[in-house]
């Protein structure tokens, strides 16, 4: 049986079948110089030719390529000028026809006579062009490949059948310590524990064995004598035939979740009472040790120079769920790592073209993924060729969220510490003040005890409660939640009275000196918190100095508050009141340490640690800031800026702190406000000893129905703030807006809504009160209405 071609077919033929090899017959008659023979379709389609253009030995000379042309004719001419007979070499053309670069592949025979003088060269043209693409596309797969590896920060190695490595990263070299070549040859069993090399060995042939993939976990030696956990996983490799060559590995170091595991299974043999008593803290433990162990594989990546991605691990593929081929091809900043967050995609793009630069970027980045909201620290690193330029950039990014988790938990341990301190600090402080109260309250009980020691104890209660107010005066301050009474007074005048009581706290050893303004300054703010936090300031200069120095305390005016911890400086007309000592100085760590709550040099239960964070409180809430500059073995400068008061057209418009007497109310009717059954009582008697008319009702809503009643009826309502329902400043707005004329006194210990709101214009004591103070209080509320009417 035969089969014919149809007419015009020459795929049957000779020359069809090299045409479709892409092979050209090639002779050239070499006696009297290169005269080519007959060119055949064949050579013509191969190399761009016309069938009616002449080819002569010179025109092929000029289509070689300018790369290859010198090297190409050298090497043809020492062959025919030799005593060789084969001829073999690749080149490339570039043919005339249509441009294209080609590569061909000659391979010929030289005829020679019996002197060995060439005669005639007979041979082909094979067209290899597909071949070379695919050969240069392989060369650069295996160097992407290579450059990938070498970037890993974990030991990577190909293997072969025979045991030995055909491929070694560079963490690899580093483990081991030894050159590349060296590297490949390395038999690891060398480096094996010996507790572990037995089994790994034992493990290792199984797997290999089974062509499949293996895990092996054990201990190895590293290049600096250490031993590391090292888990490393093996992948078989085929040919295209299918055929097993080898493995291919990579290693993690898993070294510290081994010890971690180890600390943990000791922690659960020998303390299990203390992990049944302290199980909140194990468990953050144990997620601490999850996150370890979790967290250990970095999200890494290589983009080609246009950003596009080439290639993508397991782990970062495994955080947004996709499979490679989705995200190859794709400009990094558009794939789903990024696409789930707003005004991302413009940052990693901003980050690629400074990476591309040859710059390396590290940030910080909230990402939300499929897995949910992660936060990472990304970094983007170009890769250099062998020139120094840039072919590649590598982005990597570690997932840090259970780390910021932790450092939350840490966080809240750190607060509990400092109420701790806190709790010790106060409760030492009101057991001694309980203390006085309680042995001065007991002689009193005594038929036997003198008047004048009775006046005595009595007085010692007095300033007992005194002392005990200061104290929870400094705790809200120090919160800033102190309802402050703000008064304009002249500083210059208050700072004199101060150094007049700080004098024998001081001692005799160390002098204090004034610096005032030349006229008076007036400043705006609570007189008692003014006093409180300047004596503390000259208390810790004291302190500072050992008890022998010298205190400078000067008063002037500024126009600015400079930028202080964190905030920007601040314009205005301000009274700055410095505190200078000569003392051993705060170190330069320590500056904005020293105003936070329950910073202190004391031991716990001997101090509550507030005073400066009283001092703050203070400051800050009355519109101003404190400033502190030192220098060690020099002393410390301590300024309190205070927002300045116009100057009273009547000096009557001066505060002045002191004490008066206490003043009758005989004539006048108020009316007391009260949800406290034992508070009531106490202040209706009080009030009636004082000479007032009282009425007492329990609640706003029983106050507000008394007034409508007879509005006439009362001269004053004094009310405390907390109460169920309305509260005290609710109250008092209301009765404000329908009896205008009817003063209102708030009093309270502490109130939030005081705090936060202020009093609003009313008058206010604060618990606890003394007689005389009461007595003033209501005495000018009633007399101000006076003065309205």
């Amino acid at each position: 049986m035969s089969y014919a071609s149809a007419p015009g077919d020459v795929s049957g033929t000779p020359a069809g079948l090299q045409q479709i090899a892409k092979v050209a017959a090639v002779m050239l008659d070499l006696r009297h110089g290169f005269r080519n023979e007959r060119r055949s379709p064949e050579y013509r389609a191969i190399h761009g030719l016309a069938a009616d253009v002449d080819d002569t030995h010179e025109d092929w000379v000029q289509r070689l390529h300018p790369e290859d042309r010198d090297r190409t004719v050298q090497h043809f001419l020492e062959a025919v000028n030799s005593a060789t007979e084969q001829f073999s070499y690749q080149y490339r053309i570039i043919r005339p026809s249509d441009g294209q670069v080609r590569w061909l592949a000659t391979e010929a025979r030289i005829e020679r006579s019996s002197d060995g003088k060439p005669l005639r060269l007979v041979g082909a043209h094979i067209d290899i062009t597909d071949l070379a693409i695919a050969k240069e596309a392989l060369r650069e797969s295996e160097e992407r490949f290579r450059l990938i590896a070498n970037s890993a920060p974990v030991p990577m190695w190909v293997s072969k059948t025979d045991g030995t490595r055909a491929f070694a990263n560079q963490a690899y070299l580093e483990f081991l310590g030894v050159p590349y070549e060296q590297a490949l040859a390395f038999d690891w069993r060398k480096i094996l524990h010996p507790d572990h090399a037995a089994r790994i060995i034992r493990e290792s042939i199984a797997g290999e064995a089974s062509l499949k993939p293996f895990t092996l976990e054990g201990r190895y030696r590293r290049a600096d004598g250490q031993w590391r956990w090292m888990r490393s996983e093996s992948q078989p490799r085929r040919d295209p035939a299918g055929r097993h060559i080898g493995f291919i590995g990579v290693a993690h170091d898993v070294t510290v979740a081994k010890e971690a595991e180890t600390e943990l299974r000791r922690l659960n043999e020998t303390l299990e009472q203390r992990i049944r008593e302290r199980t909140t803290q194990l468990a953050s433990s144990e997620a601490q040790m999850r996150a370890i162990i979790e967290t250990s594989n970095q999200y890494q990546g290589l983009l080609d120079i246009e950003g596009n991605v080439l290639y993508a691990n397991a782990t970062a593929l495994a955080g947004i769920r996709a499979n490679a081929q989705d995200v190859a091809g794709m400009p990094f900043w558009n794939t789903p790592w990024f696409s789930g967050t707003e005004g991302m995609r413009d940052v990693v793009r901003n980050a690629f073209r400074t990476a591309i630069t040859g710059e390396s970027v590290r940030a910080e980045m909230r990402l939300n993924l499929p897995a949910g909201e992660r936060f990472f620290d990304f970094t983007m690193r170009p890769v250099f060729d062998q020139h120094g330029v840039v072919s590649a950039v590598l982005p990597e990014a570690v997932d840090t969220t259970e780390r910021r988790q932790a450092e939350e938990a840490l966080r809240q341990s750190q607060k509990m510490d400092a109420v701790g301190q806190l709790t010790g600090g106060v409760a030492h402080d009101f057991n001694n003040l309980l203390t006085i109260i309680r042995s001065a309250t007991d002689f009193l009980r005594r038929r036997e005890l003198s008047e004048g020691r009775r006046r005595r104890y009595i007085d010692a209660i007095s300033d007992t409660v005194d002392r005990a107010s200061k104290l929870t005066g400094q705790l809200l301050a120090f919160a800033r939640r102190q309802p402050l009474t703000p008064q304009v007074f002249d500083v210059g005048s208050q700072v004199e009275s101060i150094a007049q009581l700080i004098r024998p706290l001081m001692g005799g050893r160390i002098q204090i000196d004034l610096d005032l303004c030349d006229v008076s300054c007036f400043a705006t703010a609570d007189i008692a918190q003014f006093e409180t936090a300047l004596v503390n300031l000259a208390v810790n200069a004291r302190d500072a100095m050992a008890g022998e120095g010298s205190l400078l305390i000067s008063v002037k005016t500024v126009d600015v508050i400079p930028a202080l911890r964190g905030h920007a400086s601040r314009g205005g007309e301000f009274v700055a009141i410095s505190v200078t000592d000569t003392g051993s100085g705060i170190p330069a760590d320590k500056l904005d340490a020293i105003f936070e709550p329950f910073f202190t040099t004391k031991d716990v239960g001997k101090g509550t640690g507030l005073g400066l964070s009283q001092a703050l409180g203070f400051a800050k809430q009355s519109g101003g800031e404190i400033k502190v500059t030192s220098v060690m073995g020099e002393g410390s400068t301590f300024v309190i800026y205070l927002p300045q008061a116009e100057t009273p057209a009547d000096d009557a418009e001066v505060a002045i702190a002191g004490a008066e007497a206490a003043i009758s109310g005989r004539g006048h009717s108020v009316l007391v406000v009260e949800d406290n059954e034992d508070v009531g009582q106490f202040s209706t008697e009080l009030l009636k000893d004082l000479g007032y008319a009282i009425k007492w009702v329990p609640n706003a809503r029983e106050a507000l129905r008394v007034l409508a009643e007879d509005e006439l009826a009362f001269d004053l309502v004094f009310s405390d703030v907390i109460m169920p329902g309305m509260n005290g400043v609710e109250l008092a707005v209301v009765i404000r807006e329908r009896y205008p004329g009817l003063p209102v006194v708030l009093t309270s210990g502490y109130s939030s809504v005081l705090a936060e709101n202020a009093h609003r214009g009313f008058e206010l004591i604060q618990k606890p009160y003394s007689v005389e103070a009461l007595s003033r209080t209501l005495r000018k509320a009633i007399s101000e209405r006076r003065v309205l009417e």
